[in-house]
């Protein structure tokens, strides 16, 4: 193989790429007031192991090996608990088009939509998606996305036969194109190199760099087709010193110790120089201006945190388990010395006089209930009086909890509020809920602003991409023809209202594109075929020359829970049968509905049973009288039927007691 001579160019390029890292990983490793003077690494792998529920070896901490030593796992309940509501559902994203006049271009934006929503269902699963950039910034802090875009051309091997009897195969190696689509990526906190701690959007940092290290397999099936890939080298394979120079490796092959079979990737953005790099091992890969954007480039990551700290610009962002570290400190302490206070109740020491030494020396020995032990005086033995855990003890433990309830969710938000909790108890507690959850969830709607205007962009410089494929023609001779895209959106809400699937097809030119009724045939025939479609055709510089805004729905991320949806209506017809008797009794089957539609019931199926009820209808008469021994201003005593009355008094009364939060 050739071996790798970089030009002076090249030298100069790779040299500015691993000077400016080494400035991002000072900045990385330094200690900062924000994380309680620790690093970005140590303040990560506490957040963590606080959400994991890490619990210290007794030895570590100079315990005794009869002494408790738990974690409680209050902390992971209450990340939980605080990004269910936040990260449960994808949210509904719309996407209007600019022209360079600022018209509106309303198909445009459709289309877009449509083709945004394609590209995070093709292959991944939004639901997830969503929890994770909710579950990673809760316990993390800080949460970063990179979108990009991912092709992919390797040798395939296409089944000709196979005989099952046998086993022997046919088959044929051709090269595929065999990944071609739109990216999202988790990029790890601690990979993501800045080179200013205190610029807090990823967009204004005047340099940003991510590093992963490969093994030869991924960076194979990622770079092998790159025209330098062939030259990097790992650090087991450099032979001598001029190799060591030629590669750089005195700025990478220190940190490659445990990794002597890995490729350190490097990749260098930098917005004010349009630079875009790959290093891997000394070798550059790519050199090229960013991709990502035309006329003002970007990044192509996104990010949000947590929670700002008291110094709103600083990059990074405080985490729920850093938040909560105190009172969990407090809660665990207080937890192993109750249990440990609790232990010495119930296996007290004894004391025992001199008299009776000989006969009590039996330490660290096996003893049962068949063992008698003689002594002189028995007024000489006696148990240690050990105190029992206390109400005090119990109220500071208490105390504790409502600190952590406060710095999160309570139990009843939470849903783990004991019986039961009242309509106002639970609306209460969602509200405060809301209060603090509301902080993350402005956070995590910027995030996915951040994620679909990157893959905006990247739909606009990979959508009109074609491929070229050979057809055979009747004579046997191979034509080549450029061929477009699909793109299919499943489960989508066609112009007719419907929910059905709609075809994005993309053609070279206008005039490539189907005469008029030609689509609306091949939609009838797909109707009739029990599959309802909706086809668009669009050429291939359709998108282009346009801007994109987009907005995320907000009522379609923050999901309420049912039991505060129930808890309202409850407290809505509570509140009417209070203070407006006579407007509830006159329409009180609406309320009924009301009531049986909030549990997803249908009111007509106990509605039809009924007897149609009146003015005189006795039923009527014993709902308004009220309970036995009182008059109602609608009715009169209802000696009869006592339970009808119990029954008003129920629905009027203001602590009804619903289900714990689902």
């Amino acid at each position: 193989m050739k071996k790798y001579s970089p030009t002076k160019e090249e030298e100069i390029a790779i040299k500015f790429v691993y000077d400016e890292f080494t400035i991002m990983r000072d900045v990385m490793t330094e200690q900062y007031r924000e994380f309680n003077d620790r690093t970005l690494a140590q303040f990560l792998d506490d957040s963590q192991k606080r959400a994991n529920s890490y619990v210290p070896s007794r030895e570590e901490q100079g315990k005794e090996e009869w002494q408790a030593n738990v974690f409680t796992p209050t902390t992971r309940n209450k990340v939980k608990a605080h990004i269910a509501s936040v990260s449960k559902t994808p949210p509904d994203i719309t996407i209007t088009a600019y022209n360079p006049k600022n018209q509106v271009s309303v198909l445009r934006g459709e289309v877009m939509t449509h083709l945004v929503h394609e590209s995070y269902t093709q292959v991944d699963n939004p639901e997830m998606t969503i929890f994770y950039d909710g579950w990673d910034g809760c316990i993390n802090g800080t949460k970063i996305k990179y979108d990009g875009y991912l092709k992919v051309k390797n040798k395939v091997k296409l089944i000709k036969n196979y005989d099952l009897i046998t086993g022997v195969v046919e088959y044929e190696e051709k090269d595929e194109i065999v990944e071609d689509r739109p990216i999202e990526l988790e990029v790890p906190v601690q990979n993501f190199f800045v080179k200013n701690a205190y610029i807090l959007n990823v967009q204004d940092q005047p340099a940003v760099a991510w590093v992963e290290y490969y093994d030869e397999d991924r960076y194979d099936y990622e770079f092998g087709d790159y025209k330098n890939a062939k030259y990097a080298k790992t650090q087991g394979e450099l032979l001598t010193l001029q190799e060591t120079t030629t590669f750089f490796g005195d700025q990478w092959m220190n940190r490659m110790k445990g990794r002597e079979k890995m490729y350190e990737v490097v990749r260098y953005y930098n917005k004010s120089k349009d630079i875009y790099r790959i290093v891997v091992n000394g070798v550059l890969i790519l050199d090229s201006p960013l991709l990502w954007g035309r006329r003002k480039k970007k990044y192509p990551f996104a990010k949000t945190i947590y929670e700002p700290f008291a110094n709103s610009l600083f990059f990074w962002g405080n985490s729920l388990p850093n938040i909560l570290m105190a009172e969990q400190d407090v809660q665990n302490a207080l937890v192993c010395s109750l249990t440990d206070k609790t232990f010495r109740s119930m296996n007290p020491q004894l004391l025992i006089g001199l008299a009776n030494r000989d006969a009590f020396d039996l330490e660290d020995e096996f003893t049962d209930s068949d063992t008698k032990i003689y002594v002189d005086d028995v007024s000489q033995v006696t148990q240690m009086p050990v105190p029992q855990v206390n109400q005090s003890e119990l109220a500071m433990l208490n105390m504790v909890r409502a600190g952590l309830d406060r710095d999160s969710t309570d139990q009843v938000q939470g849903g783990t509020g004991g019986s039961g909790s009242t309509a106002r108890e639970i609306v209460i507690a969602n509200e405060r809920a809301e209060e603090l959850k509301g902080l993350f969830f402005t956070f995590l709607k910027d995030l996915w602003l951040q994620k679909t205007r990157l893959r905006v962009l990247n739909i606009q410089m990979n959508y009109n991409r074609a491929k070229v494929e050979a057809i055979v023609g009747e004579d046997g001779a191979d034509t080549f023809e450029e061929m477009f895209k699909t793109f299919h959106v499943p489960r989508a809400k066609l112009s007719n209202g419907k929910i059905g699937n709609i075809m994005v097809e993309v053609v070279k030119d206008k005039s490539k594109l189907s005469r008029p009724g030609a689509l609306d045939v091949r939609e009838e025939m797909a109707r009739l075929e029990g599959r309802p479609v909706e086809i668009v055709q669009i050429t291939s510089d359709y998108l282009d020359d346009h801007e994109y805004d987009c907005q995320i729905e907000t009522d379609s991320l923050f999901q309420k829970a049912r039991s505060l949806k129930m808890a309202l209506i409850a407290e809505k017809i509570q509140g009417v049968a209070t203070f407006f008797p006579d407007i509830f009794m006159a329409s009180k089957d609406k309320f009924f509905r009301l009531y049986m539609e909030g549990f997803g019931d249908d009111p007509n199926k106990y509605l039809e049973s009924m007897p149609q009820m009146g003015a005189e209808d006795p039923m009527m008469a014993a709902m308004m009288s009220g309970p036995p021994g009182q008059q109602s201003s609608g009715g009169s005593m209802n000696a009869k039927k006592p339970e009808m009355g119990q029954m008003a008094t129920q629905i009027t009364s203001p602590t009804k007691s619903l289900g714990m939060l689902a």
